[in-house]
């Protein structure tokens, strides 16, 4: 299982090319017998355990693609590498999420070993593009819906139920463009970004009991201009927007509409525009969607799939298994809108996901892989009457 994750992260799968870490994951699937395996639409690698009854169907969800690994010299260890340094596996997607993956891969090979099989069907499956929409995961669950999903982001082996939402906001001002010799000719734009940023830190936040409530964090800035001597005549904005799961994208835009009023009346002759962005992506095997906000979700606490799972993990690893939500968004959104109960477990620690220390602790791969073979077994046993 480790040497696996040493493959998989040895396969750079960036967003929109992971066709060769499908590949690999796929004859993995076959190289464990699994009853089926196959490649969909989207590129979405799957591989079929049968149940042995009508239990509930099961997935256990992780992507394919990670993010960049900027620059090389600054890693303590080859980004590609998939070193083991004192029982820890070093490299881009160790912690999100290849190590993950491969503890789902082998629950099939652990349960065979042990004489179990799943009352119900159990799919492991590793999608595309999470890393920009989850395009992957939405296909699969408008195609592939099952009744249960696992998802396998950085959990610490500890239980998942949910998390914020993310929108990306567009904020546009727009003024006269002019020389810079004689600005009192034109309307800077860059004013009204200043008075509206200055306002948007105190900005109230929509509250949540369980998440605590929304946030937003201006990332990237774009003016229409490349000479250094012109004013622009329109300037942007993006907000990264992390919205809690009973608030939607055309309510965040709306609420920014007092602010936008104030800053115009606040600065002459400009005007202030908002909109939630899309953004426009194509899988390795040509299927191509325009991506809504991510949704966030919150599985209740005393949901019975919650409720099982964290007694099945609590019995098969002999300590106390502690429920959470995830601080950032992952595929799960899109599963749990489309009917999905939707939980999460993997190895990992979230604080060293998309950075140069991307990591994962091998015992924690070998706890996760027990825990998952755990999970096909109990969530997929039909209820008891």
């Amino acid at each position: 299982m480790v040497e696996f994750a040493q493959r998989l992260i040895r396969t750079p799968s960036y967003s929109g090319h992971e066709a060769a870490a499908a590949d690999l994951l796929a004859a993995e699937f076959r190289r464990l017998r699994y009853d089926d395996v196959w490649i969909d639409a989207a590129g979405n690698a799957i591989g079929a355990i049968k149940g042995t009854g009508a239990g509930p169907t099961l997935q256990f969800n992780a992507h394919l693609d990670h993010v960049a690994e900027g620059d090389r010299a600054l890693w303590s260890r080859p980004p590609f590498g998939g070193v083991i340094d004192d029982g820890v596996l070093y490299g881009r997607g160790a912690c999100d999420v290849k190590g993950a993956m491969a503890a789902q891969v082998y629950l099939a090979l652990l349960l065979r070993d042990a004489g179990l099989r799943p009352t119900g069907d159990v799919f492991v499956v590793g999608v595309v593009l999470e890393e920009v929409g989850g395009l992957g995961s939405r296909h699969l669950a408008q195609t592939m819906p099952t009744d249960i999903a696992v998802v396998g982001e950085a959990s610490g082996n500890q239980l998942r139920r949910g998390h914020r939402g993310r929108s990306l906001v567009r904020v546009t001002f727009t003024g006269r463009s002019t020389h810079a010799s004689a600005p009192e000719r034109g309307c800077n734009p860059h004013f009204a970004l200043a008075r509206f940023l200055l306002e948007l830190e105190t900005l109230a936040m929509m509250p949540d009991e369980t998440f605590g409530g929304s946030s937003v964090a201006p990332t990237l800035v774009e003016t229409d201009q490349t000479s250094g001597n012109v004013t622009p005549g329109s300037v942007s904005v993006f907000l990264d927007w992390r919205t809690v799961p009973t608030e939607t994208e055309d309510a965040v835009v709306a609420g920014l509409q007092p602010l936008l009023r104030r800053v115009e009346a606040a600065t002459p002759g400009v005007r202030g525009h908002a909109e939630a962005v899309g953004r426009s992506v194509r899988s390795y095997t040509g299927l191509s969607a325009t991506m809504p906000s991510t949704r966030g979700f919150a599985t209740a606490v005393d949901d019975p799939v919650l409720t099982r799972a964290q007694t099945g993990l609590a019995a098969a690893l002999g300590r106390p298994i502690p429920v959470g939500t995830w601080t950032f968004a992952t595929d799960g959104g899109h599963l749990s809108h489309h009917g999905i109960t939707t939980i999460g477990f993997a190895p990992g620690e979230e604080r060293f996901a998309h950075t140069i220390d991307d990591q994962v602790s091998v015992a924690e791969l070998g706890e996760a892989m027990i825990g998952n073979a755990a999970l096909a077994m109990v969530l997929t046993a039909r209820e008891s009457s």
